[in-house]
């Protein structure tokens, strides 16, 4: 795997931090959804579970910095599980959408990796490729 283009300090930052955008206070959320990932953009990137950064990958939030994190985790474990099921943290990220992938070839790169090296243990829990697939072939 190649190394991401940051220095590690900023790990210890969070989204809020890292993007110079702080989301407003709500009283009220529209969601529960809403509600977890403005709580999720206040904690330091490097210490998201893998569940948080399921939630925040699956809403397109923040992933220049998230997608690198999310690759060491699928690295370690391709059918690592967030909250939901086995592989929940590998299909939020192939569900991403084509332009993040154009303008970062080499993260899409070593996902493609990732998925060649893993094809049958990712078959065995039948996860949603299609959109990942089709933007590459």
């Amino acid at each position: 795997m190649k190394k991401n283009k940051f220095d590690i300090s900023w790990r210890q930052k969070t989204l809020e931090v890292l993007e110079n955008n702080k989301w407003l206070d709500e009283k009220e959320y529209p969601t529960g959804l809403v509600r977890r990932c403005y709580e999720y953009r206040k904690i330091p990137v490097g210490k998201l579970t893998v569940g948080e950064l399921r939630t925040l990958i699956g809403q397109n939030i923040g992933l220049k910095y998230l997608i690198p994190i999310a690759i060491e985790f699928l690295a370690t474990d391709v059918l690592i599980e967030g909250d939901l099921y086995s592989g929940d943290l590998l299909e939020s990220v192939l569900k991403i959408d084509k332009n993040f992938w154009t303008q970062n070839l080499n993260l899409k790169e070593q996902i493609i990796d990732l998925i060649n090296l893993n094809g049958d243990k990712i078959k065995s829990e039948n996860l949603d490729l299609d959109n990942f697939v089709a933007m590459n072939s």
